[in-house]
C-alpha cells in the first residue's frame, strides 16, 4: 500500500486572464495536506494546531462539506456512497489552507480518496466564492494508478468571479501528491482558453519547526488571499472586464465519471 504522507505544500499560485485584456498575477502561499481520519492525532502531536478550536493554525469542520458541525469526513463519505464506492474502505486526504489565528478563506479545497490498496479513486474539488457559496466537482477516476497527472473536464456550474459568465468549460490537470504537487484549472469558451490558474508547490515535512516557520512566513495568508481577490478584481474592472450578476445557486454536486 502506497499512501501519501501528511505534509505542507508551499509554492506559488498564478492566475492568468487572457480576455478582454490580459491580466496576470501570482503570490506565494502554503497548504496543509493530511489524512482526515488523523485530525485528532495531528492536534495532539502539534501544539500550534487545533481541531474545531482557535489556535495559531486550526481546521474547522464548518469551513468545509456541509458547512456545519457535521464532520467533513462524513460529507466526503456520503459523496463516495453516491458514486458507488465502499466508504469503509477509503482513505481520504484533504488539501486546504488552515485557519490562521481564526481566519480562513479557501477558494479551492481538494479531496483525494484512495482505496485500501493505495489507488486513487475519487478527486473532489470544493470551490468557494466570496459570496459565501460553495459547490463541488466530483470526478470518479479510472486507470490512474500509473499516471503522473490526471486530466479531466466538465461544464462550469458555479459562479466564482463576477467578471466571468457561466457559459464556459473547465479543464483540470492534477498530479498525484508526492514530493511535488501541481494543479492547473483552465477555463475555455467556444474551445478557446480564456483563463488559467496554476498551483505549483513542493513538499515539506509536517513538523513543529515547519509549523513555526510557516506562521512567521505567512501570518496573514488567508487575509491576503481575500484582499488579493478584491484588489485584482478592481484592476480587471478598470481594464474593462464585463460584470456578470451572480446567478441562483443550485444545491447539487457536479459528478463526472472518467
Amino acid at each position: 500500500m502506497n499512501f501519501p504522507k501528511n505534509c505542507i505544500y508551499y509554492g506559488t499560485l498564478m492566475h492568468d486572464r487572457l480576455i478582454p485584456k490580459r491580466h496576470k498575477f501570482a503570490y506565494k502561499l502554503f497548504y496543509l495536506f493530511f489524512d482526515l481520519s488523523q485530525l485528532d492525532v495531528i492536534k495532539k502531536k502539534f501544539t500550534f494546531f487545533s481541531y474545531n478550536k482557535i489556535n495559531f493554525f486550526s481546521f474547522y469542520d464548518k469551513d468545509h462539506g456541509y458547512r456545519n458541525k457535521i464532520k467533513t469526513i462524513s460529507w466526503v463519505k456520503n459523496i463516495l456512497k453516491k458514486v458507488g464506492l465502499n466508504k469503509k474502505k477509503i482513505k481520504i486526504y484533504i488539501l486546504c489552507m488552515p485557519r490562521i489565528l481564526g481566519h480562513v478563506f479557501n477558494p479551492l479545497t481538494i479531496y483525494f480518496c484512495y482505496d485500501v490498496k493505495g489507488s486513487l479513486k475519487v478527486i473532489i474539488y470544493e470551490v468557494k466564492n466570496t459570496f459565501d457559496q460553495q459547490h463541488s466537482y466530483v470526478f470518479k477516476l479510472k486507470n490512474f494508478n500509473n499516471a503522473s497527472f490526471f486530466n479531466h473536464s466538465c461544464v462550469k456550474k458555479f459562479h466564482v468571479s463576477p467578471f466571468w459568465g457561466m457559459n464556459a468549460k473547465y479543464n483540470f490537470k492534477v498530479s498525484k501528491p508526492s514530493n511535488k504537487f501541481y494543479v492547473s484549472i483552465g477555463m475555455r469558451k467556444k474551445n478557446k482558453k480564456i483563463f488559467e490558474a496554476i498551483l505549483n508547490t513542493k513538499y515539506q515535512k509536517l513538523s513543529f519547526k515547519n509549523f513555526i516557520l510557516k506562521f512567521f512566513q505567512y501570518p496573514f495568508l488567508t487575509i491576503k488571499v481575500v484582499l488579493a481577490i478584491h484588489i485584482e478584481a478592481l484592476k480587471i474592472f478598470f481594464k474593462g472586464g464585463k460584470y456578470f450578476k451572480k446567478p441562483l445557486l443550485k444545491n447539487d454536486l457536479t459528478i463526472v465519471n472518467n
